[in-house]
């Protein structure tokens, strides 16, 4: 996931070994570095059966925040007011083509270029919403074709170029709530959506949202919520997974063992499995990330074996 300023996902036009990725922004490790590294990478994981999806965030920054060079050349991404996320509906004047359009075409040189297995559509791509503000952008239902014509056309690019298409939910709320910013996920599931992420953080936003919104998105709040999720995709092809929190030392907030465990036991049996979130110091602790392309298949996951069965038994 390519999460705050999309700068490879947006301007990739053809594979060149030597050059940067510039994917691992967002860790405490920084040496998947080049376009090659990041090709092993992906072929690693798939000898050992994973299925690999390349996402990204549909952000645009603050105020006084520089864009990357290919957002300052598409100035018609305008940002949201009092939001960092941009609006997608727009034609993209040098290329003539819309946005999401345009994801699909990226999706389809990214997967030839590296053999990606998805698209994963991250933060800004699910509804009009503002971080700071749940109520913010709440009266936008009458948008709700927009952003499944938005869907439809990515997921069409996606599945031409035999992947899967992800996204993020609407940031935690319940189905009803979601429909307010645009996202009716019925709708989204028919313009083939693969798989939907709900948000669950009842940790992670303990510093922001949950200071002022707890009885909203608290963990009693993303049970009830997810239900809503999952009845109104009952029946359609798409599954939902809900985010489980692991820890992120850049954003400063740490997982507690017991209360990943308490989201473990009231979360499963709602979805159909986990999305973790974030583990890049889990990832830190293996060593160098140039040491997958030399352990080989298994490497890896017998590291993460070996740390699994030394952890305490209350779980940790």
């Amino acid at each position: 996931m390519e999460d705050r300023d999309p700068r490879f996902c947006l301007s990739f036009s053809k594979y060149e070994a030597r050059r940067g990725a510039d994917l691992n922004r967002h860790g405490p490790l920084h040496e998947w570095v080049t376009q090659e590294d990041l090709w092993t990478l992906v072929a690693q994981l798939q000898a050992q059966g994973l299925k690999v999806a390349i996402g990204f965030w549909n952000y645009g920054g603050w105020l006084f925040h520089r864009r990357p060079a290919w957002l300052r050349a598409h100035r018609e991404l305008r940002h949201m007011t009092l939001s960092s996320q941009l609006y997608p509906f727009v034609r993209l004047r040098p290329e003539g083509i819309t946005y999401a359009e345009y994801i699909g075409r990226q999706y389809a040189r990214l997967r030839a270029a590296f053999g990606f297995d998805g698209l994963m559509l991250g933060d800004g791509f699910c509804g009009f919403a503002s971080i700071w503000d749940p109520d913010r952008y709440a009266n936008m239902a009458d948008t709700i074709p927009e952003w499944t014509g938005f869907y439809r056309t990515i997921a069409e690019a996606v599945h031409s170029a035999g992947g899967l298409l992800l996204a993020y939910d609407q940031m935690g709320m319940s189905a009803e709530e979601a429909r307010g910013h645009g996202i009716d996920y019925r709708a989204l599931a028919g313009a083939g959506l693969d798989v939907l992420v709900y948000q669950s953080y009842p940790q992670a936003w303990g510093g922001f949202w949950l200071e002022s919104y707890r009885s909203r998105f608290d963990l009693h709040a993303n049970v009830r919520n997810i239900a809503t999720v999952t009845a109104a995709l009952a029946g359609t092809q798409t599954r939902v997974l809900y985010t489980l929190e692991l820890g992120d030392s850049v954003e400063r907030w740490w997982a507690e063992p017991q209360r990943t465990i308490e989201q473990i036991t009231a979360l499963d049996p709602l979805a159909a499995g986990r999305f973790l979130v974030w583990a890049n110091d889990i990832v830190a602790q293996l060593g160098p990330a140039v040491a997958y392309a030399t352990w080989g298949a298994g490497g890896p996951a017998s590291e993460i074996t070996r740390r699994a069965t030394e952890a305490t038994s209350d779980g940790q």
